[in-house]
């Protein structure tokens, strides 16, 4: 009888270990796994390129699904943060943006031309007594008169919005080309040589060097275009 009695004890006593076992090994494999995470080593601000310069891969222990996170290799070239941050913070993909990433702007835009919604249009603004070009192919989202919805870069949203809301008044025309052709003439002379070259020369009167040095050096200026 006291042998039954041991037999029964060793084999509760093994079914209770094992049952032990079982509970162990499943707290172990829910309760995470190592990965690796990036971590910035440095202060970053909102807008600058990511660099692999800028963090740490460090070992975290993690059930999945508790944090979102960049392993190393996950970022693409070109990558820019979309705030601020400080060293030791640890990166998830909310943190930084493609650098293609864009964002829509409201601008006004004076005496518009007949644009859809889907078109692409090149912006000027006024600047003194020129017409600058600061946008070229610019995607339009929405189209109510003069009021445009239109999608620009990300990394130039501040520029855009200080534009949006000052009294600078902005044309457009509709892009036709995969370039800029350049911008518009300063004046009714520099239109008229452009639009009959071959009669400006023989006159003389094609516009003088100082004409167009007004136009910021970074910009193209028009050129006159030969007639067929």
């Amino acid at each position: 009888m006291n042998r039954r009695r041991l037999l029964a004890a060793v084999f509760f006593s093994l079914v209770i270990i094992a049952v032990l076992g079982v509970i162990v090994g499943a707290e172990i494999v829910s309760g995470g796994q190592t990965v690796n995470v990036l971590r910035l080593r440095t202060d970053v601000q909102g807008g600058a390129v990511f660099s692999t310069g800028d963090v740490d891969t460090v070992p975290l222990r993690m059930a999945p699904g508790d944090l979102s996170y960049l392993a190393p290799g996950s970022v693409p070239a070109g990558s820019r943060y979309a705030l601020s941050l400080r060293a030791g913070d640890l990166l998830s993909p909310d943190d930084l943006e493609p650098a293609n990433a864009q964002i829509a702007v409201s601008l006004s835009v004076s005496n518009p031309p007949p644009i859809e919604v889907g078109q692409t249009i090149d912006v000027f603004a006024a600047v003194d007594q020129s017409q600058v070009l600061i946008g070229h192919a610019v995607p339009v989202l929405n189209v109510s008169g003069g009021q445009l919805t239109v999608l620009v870069s990300s990394q130039d949203e501040l520029a855009w919005v200080e534009i949006a809301a000052s009294d600078t008044p902005l044309h457009a025309v509709v892009s036709v080309a995969t370039d800029p052709a350049g911008l518009p003439p300063a004046g009714v002379d520099q239109a008229v040589c452009q639009l009959a070259p071959r009669e400006c020369a023989a006159s003389g009167n094609l516009p003088s060097a100082g004409a167009s040095a007004s136009a910021p050096t970074s910009l193209p200026t028009p050129t006159p275009t030969p007639s067929p």
